[in-house]
């Protein structure tokens, strides 16, 4: 087998990955890639592992669009190899450990866990992937999901008795999902990070007999605010100048802190600012059901508050009485609309701008 330099630890890396316990070079991958009955998320897999083995130093990267028009970014091999080697270490995972791959290869969660793999020399179980992921047969040392994943594999918590460790990251864990998960015997994390960073650069435990109450930094991260209260991440090791955020957090130090909201999504409702998913929060926590908030314009109020939900049984004069008296009237939605099923982006994670403009293209067909 050949070699590539690898950065993460100062050794050398094997240019080959274990595959569903079977070691691939480059060349079986390209072999294999051309079978007429290979799924296409397979090929997706060892198109990226044939660019990885290749001589670039960088990796073309999508962002996932979640907070506006999706990027390309250029991400560079070796900050990604660091990323993952931080992961390897404050887990301790070892050569022959089995990583759990169910996210797309598309975007950065996915490909990072191949590159743990490569790195870590770990055996990559890879799965197609699915909002209800299935489970392989055999214990899983490390696995990364999004809260859709862990809420569809929790209908069934023995699900949970195979996995040692898991990250769940791409959106918020709601109250009632965190409840649940301290129930299972699985190590649970919560991520933050984004594609920039290569993935993670902070951690909190959400179970166990001592779950942490805010976000701990990676070693080598630093962070700080900028003046409106938004998170500036410095990490030399995983992207080469410091990176201002558009997450409003309230910063403990420079290596802990708790996530408020998204700066893009503010509304301002007549002068009232309303941070959405802090809203979205409270009104799922009284309902029962994951709510969206989204805002309109208003000839009086400049902006006003939507919700959005989707159909469960729940009729709108049921869902005006149970927030009536749990929300002051500014926080009161002043429409409630219903779709089907929320729009999922291919990382899983609910596309908001896409509920805005179906929502806005509804709203123009009714005129």
């Amino acid at each position: 087998m050949g070699y590539i330099l690898s950065t993460g630890n100062g050794g050398l890396m094997e240019q080959a990955i274990t595959l569903n316990g079977k070691k691939y070079s480059p060349e079986d991958l390209k072999e294999r890639i051309d079978h007429p009955t290979r799924p296409e998320w397979e090929k997706e897999l060892m198109r990226f592992l044939i660019e990885w083995f290749g001589p670039g130093t960088t990796i073309t990267q999508k962002t996932s669009g979640s907070t506006g028009v999706p990027k390309v970014l250029e991400l560079k091999k070796r900050h990604m190899l660091a990323s993952a080697r931080k992961t390897l270490d404050f887990f301790n995972l070892k050569p022959g450990d089995n990583a759990w791959l169910c996210l797309p290869i598309e975007y950065i969660a996915g490909k990072m866990m191949v590159i743990r793999a490569l790195s870590g020399r770990l055996n990559l179980l890879a799965t197609e992937p699915s909002g209800t992921p299935i489970l392989p047969k055999i214990p899983i040392n490390f696995a990364a999901m999004v809260p859709l994943q862990v809420y569809n594999l929790l209908q069934n918590p023995a699900h949970f008795s195979s996995i040692k460790r898991l990250i769940v990251g791409g959106a918020a864990l709601d109250d009632s999902l965190q409840k649940q998960l301290k129930e299972v015997g699985t190590e649970v994390y919560a991520t933050y990070g984004m594609t920039e960073t290569c993935s993670h650069i902070a951690l909190k435990r959400i179970n166990g007999k001592n779950p942490d109450r805010a976000f701990h930094a990676l070693p080598g991260v630093r962070l700080s605010q900028n003046e409106s209260g938004c998170l500036i991440i410095d990490a030399p090791e995983l992207c080469d100048t410091p990176l201002e955020t558009r997450d409003r957090v309230k910063l403990f130090s420079d290596r802990s802190f708790e996530w408020i909201a998204r700066s893009d999504f503010l509304i301002n409702s007549g002068g009232i600012k309303i941070e959405p998913e802090i809203l979205e929060k409270r009104i799922t926590k009284i309902i029962g059901y994951e709510s969206i908030i989204i805002p309109q314009k208003d000839p009086q109020l400049g902006e006003k508050i939507v919700l959005v939900l989707e159909k469960k049984g729940l009729t709108e004069s049921a869902i005006r009485s149970l927030l009536q008296n749990k929300l002051d009237k500014h926080y009161q939605p002043k429409n409630i609309r219903f779709i089907d099923h929320f729009p999922r982006n291919p990382s899983f994670k609910i596309d908001r701008l896409a509920i805005i403009a179906y929502l806005e293209k509804e709203l123009k067909s009714n005129k």
